[in-house]
């Protein structure tokens, strides 16, 4: 019989693929050319049991996991039972996680494979043939790596999923909280193959394209000639990348500017902006032109901006993290993600015990206190991270943020506060729907100087989202009265908006409120005037996809065109 193997990814969640699984299954097939290999994908918010017992059917001779630090758990607890119903089956672990791990921290009776699979000796497959596995077998690298998929993967493996590649290993720095601090050099591929591989992936036409090189444009010039031929081949997919923020020419600024809205989105690990913590960290970045740089990409506004910033370095007090979050706010990107520095086995950073750093004792390793930081100011600032993602990296409140852009120079403290109203409200306990977000945000802005016009902001945010009421926090007089108002004194025909024969849709399916000289300047209409804004029932064409505007000045009421 045919040798017989499972190939088992368990994914962070459904739309997740896992390219390290088809790798894997192309190098058994080229050292086992007759092995019957399944590959499965599965989440770790599936039910355990099911997803064990499916695991276990059919009984194969060897089970493959690609182990990360986010699903490690999961599959230690599943590689244990496993053994437990089937004794005689081979376990092998690959990935990231395992390949650095001390010996005492890995699962038991199981066999783990450090580094490429690519690298592998020929024993380790004559070892799996008779059922005779090592402990350890080391991959190594430096070896060539080429496209793993193959035409039926697109519809039994990666269909209604995010397509994973990658056009480069290894990374160009050396931080020492990273497990690529270990591997040496960048191994580009090179681009005439780069564009060959992209077009048997694009001709499958899939949603998300993430290209997991960990610094895309280490080399600009390389990044710009795949920017340029994915937007020529991809109409109908939007394009990841992990991009260093201070590598950029005027070239590659000038081609970002006509790329469509949507189809590019970038990753920059920011992580902080204090020079004694970014030289804790051995983290090279030029911090002048990374700024700069992040800045112009929002102005653009066509590309998803995902800023890191990471929670507990070293040397990061509470005073210079407030000013790494201030820096990074007044850059006004899409989405700012903070999450807690994890102190990962094998990291250049958990053998530096000058950092005082304490940790979780199992994965994800997620730093409790340190030198500069008490556990209680960490849990203070992960609350407040919380309240960033619940309120900022969303789309409901953009206007409102935008003006409280212009009128604050500590924005820290701004989210702070507000972080400490949601703590003594319940907030974090609760669902955060538009509604209760607008009511705090309302209820923290009653003290503000600009409060009128923050609640006009919240209003104006609230229906440009797509509701056509208004909650009662925000309740408005005039709110039915403009549009009764509107309806007896517009022209018949507003072209191109409506003519008298679609005016009763018009008026049907849109939402008019009249707002003041200020809110109208902080969305973009500076006319120095108050006016109507009319919200479409059509979403408009940028990023949030909200709903379409249109500014009734008091004179166009009456016009007829």
């Amino acid at each position: 019989m045919p040798f017989q193997g499972k190939l088992i990814a368990v994914n962070s969640r459904y739309t997740h693929s896992c390219l390290s699984l088809f790798y894997l299954r192309n190098e058994l097939l080229r050292n086992l050319p007759r092995a019957d290999l399944k590959l499965r994908q599965y989440t770790i918010n599936d039910p355990y049991f099911i997803t064990l017992a499916r695991i276990t059917s059919h009984q194969p001779q060897a089970i493959f996991f690609s182990v990360y630090i986010w699903n490690s758990s999961r599959i230690f607890r599943l590689a244990a039972d496993i053994k437990r119903i089937l004794p005689t089956t081979m376990i092998i672990l690959g990935g990231p996680q395992v390949s650095y791990l001390p010996d005492e921290l890995l699962p038991k009776h199981c066999t783990v494979v450090r580094g490429e699979i690519e690298g592998v000796p020929s024993s380790f497959y004559k070892d799996l043939q008779a059922n005779k596995l090592k402990k350890f077998y080391n991959g190594g690298s430096g070896n060539k790596f080429s496209l793993p998929y193959r035409k039926e993967d697109f519809r039994l493996h990666l269909n209604n999923r995010h397509v994973y590649y990658e056009s480069s290993r290894g990374c160009p720095y050396s931080c020492s909280y990273c497990l690529s601090a270990a591997e040496k050099g960048v191994r580009l591929q090179d681009i005439t193959t780069v564009k060959a591989e992209l077009g048997l992936i694009l001709a499958h036409k899939p949603g998300t394209l993430r290209f997991i090189d960990r610094t895309f444009n280490i080399s600009p010039e390389r990044a710009l000639a795949i920017w340029r031929f994915l937007l020529e081949h991809a109409p109908d997919t939007c394009c990841h990348f992990e991009i260093a923020p201070d590598r950029f020419t005027e070239e590659m600024f000038t081609f970002l500017a006509k790329v469509p809205v949507g189809r590019f989105q970038f990753e920059i690990g920011l992580q902080s902006t204090n020079p004694p913590t970014l030289a804790a960290i051995r983290r090279t970045t030029d911090m002048a032109p990374a700024l700069a740089n992040i800045a112009r990409l929002s102005r653009l506004d066509n590309i998803h901006l995902h800023v890191d910033l990471i929670l507990g370095l070293p040397q990061e007090t509470m005073a210079t993290f407030r000013r790494s979050f201030n820096d990074t706010f007044a850059l006004f990107p899409h989405y700012i993600q903070m999450g807690l520095l994890k102190i990962l086995p094998g990291t250049p950073l958990s053998n530096e015990p000058e950092h005082g750093l304490v940790n979780c004792g199992q994965p994800p390793y997620e730093v409790l206190a340190n030198n500069w930081l008490t556990h209680e100011e960490l849990k203070k600032l992960f609350r407040f991270g919380e309240c960033v993602e619940a309120f900022f990296n969303n789309r409901f409140f953009k206007t409102f943020f935008s003006f409280i852009l212009t009128g604050h120079d500590d924005f820290f403290l701004f989210f702070m506060e507000l972080s400490a109203r949601c703590q003594a409200e319940g907030f974090f306990e609760r669902s955060p729907t538009q509604e209760l977000m607008s009511s705090l945000l309302l209820a923290h802005s009653k003290n503000q100087p600009a409060a009128k016009i923050l609640r006009e902001l919240l209003t104006f945010d609230w229906l440009r989202s797509g509701h056509a009421f208004l909650p009662k926090h925000l309740e408005n007089e005039n709110f039915n009265r403009e549009k009764k108002h509107l309806w007896n004194n517009m022209a018949q025909n507003f072209l191109p908006y409506y003519t008298y024969k679609t005016r009763n849709i018009f008026f049907k399916r849109s939402v008019f409120l009249r707002f003041s000289s200020k809110v109208l300047e902080a969305a973009g209409f500076g006319s120095g005037q108050e006016g109507i804004i009319c919200f479409l029932a059509e979403k408009d064409e940028g990023l949030m996809g909200y709903r379409k505007i249109i500014f009734l000045a008091d004179s166009q009421v009456d016009s007829d065109q």
